[in-house]
């Protein structure tokens, strides 16, 4: 084979396949995706990327996608939650082909593999590859037709091995270890943790600040902040509408208090509420005040058979919050990018 011949045999190999980088800092995310793979979404919420996988059927491509959330106690109890579900609520011509715990190099990661027909016909299968890092979840995703399954099975375990992880960027940083007080380095705001909390990246694009406790099964304590510009804040006719406000927002929730409270020598309206979200009971209590920059809104959501034994610690974190000298950005407040 002459030089010429072998250059271009090598330069179309080169062409059907190879790799471009997507990098997330923010999600703390860096994966190499095969070149056929087009990005369809990117850093969007809860989503870090969605890819469409070129298939036979072009109005029907194949997805690849990444997701993260909070992270579990454990992977195994995902799995076994996950092997419940498909007894209980099994999917429409679909079957858990799969669902297990596997050891790599990394630690261990949650595989689950689907097989269904969808209606407008074919044989599919969804792949899911749950893995923790830095107290947080990613999920990685392949949805793709049978007939391109052979292919793009092998690019995707590639993908998943190789994919590279930092701590996202929460927006937060450690102003004192001893009393876990963290600062929101845009909004220049500072609030105590409870010990062992610890910021992660916040599930919603309006929230300034999110941190967690350790997780108890699939589920995680947490804490956000809003804020937003300064409006009337008539804190006495809030403590008597938002209860029926919050009652017909949440039908079946239970107000347990809603009153006016001392807050760094101002004043602040604290809200407990009890509510349901899945199989849980939540208890949530709120904080709404004035600041000197912004009205905010602090609130911390527990399960409820932990909240009594949390809650001085929660109110005394609630008592910390403080703006800190610096400039911010004037504008609707949102997450740093």
């Amino acid at each position: 084979m002459t030089n010429g011949i072998l250059l271009f045999c090598l330069a179309a190999q080169a062409g059907q396949g190879g790799a471009e980088t997507f990098n997330a800092p923010k999600y703390g995310l860096k994966v190499e995706l095969p070149k056929d793979w087009s990005i369809a979404a990117r850093e969007e919420d809860d989503r870090i990327f969605v890819a469409l996988i070129p298939q036979k059927d072009f109005d029907r491509p194949g997805v690849a996608a990444c997701e993260f959330g909070a992270a579990p106690e454990s992977l195994d109890e995902y799995r076994s939650r996950i092997d419940k579900s498909a007894q209980i609520r099994p999917r429409a011509a679909g079957k858990l082909a799969s669902n297990k715990i596997l050891e790599g190099p990394g630690g261990p990661r949650l595989e689950t593999v689907w097989e269904f027909h969808p209606n407008a016909g074919g044989f599919w299968h969804e792949v899911t590859v749950r893995l923790v890092r830095h107290r947080q979840l990613y999920s990685f995703i392949l949805n793709v037709e049978d007939s391109a399954y052979a292919q793009a099975r092998p690019q995707f375990d590639r993908l998943v091995a190789e994919a590279q992880f930092t701590a996202p960027n929460t927006g937060a940083d450690l102003l004192a270890k001893s009393s876990n007080r963290w600062i929101q380095r845009e909004y220049r705001f500072a609030i105590d943790l409870p010990e062992g909390w610890a910021p992660v990246l916040a599930p919603s694009a309006v929230a300034l600040f999110y941190a967690s406790g350790e997780p108890h099964g699939v589920w995680a304590d947490n804490v956000l902040v809003l804020a937003h510009k300064q409006r009337d804040l008539d804190l006495q006719a809030l403590a008597r509408d938002l209860p029926d406000q919050i009652k017909k927002e949440e039908p079946g929730c239970e107000v347990l208090s809603c009153k006016i409270v001392p807050q760094a020598g101002a004043q602040a309206l604290e809200t407990v509420v009890r509510t349901t979200r899945g199989p849980f009971s939540m208890t949530v209590i709120e904080r709404r005040f004035r600041g000197a920059r912004f009205d905010y809104e602090v609130k911390y959501t527990i399960e409820s058979r932990r909240f009594d034994a949390l809650a001085p610690r929660l109110r005394k974190s609630l008592d910390s919050f403080k703006e800190t000298p610096g400039d911010v950005p004037h504008k609707t407040p949102a997450r740093a990018a």
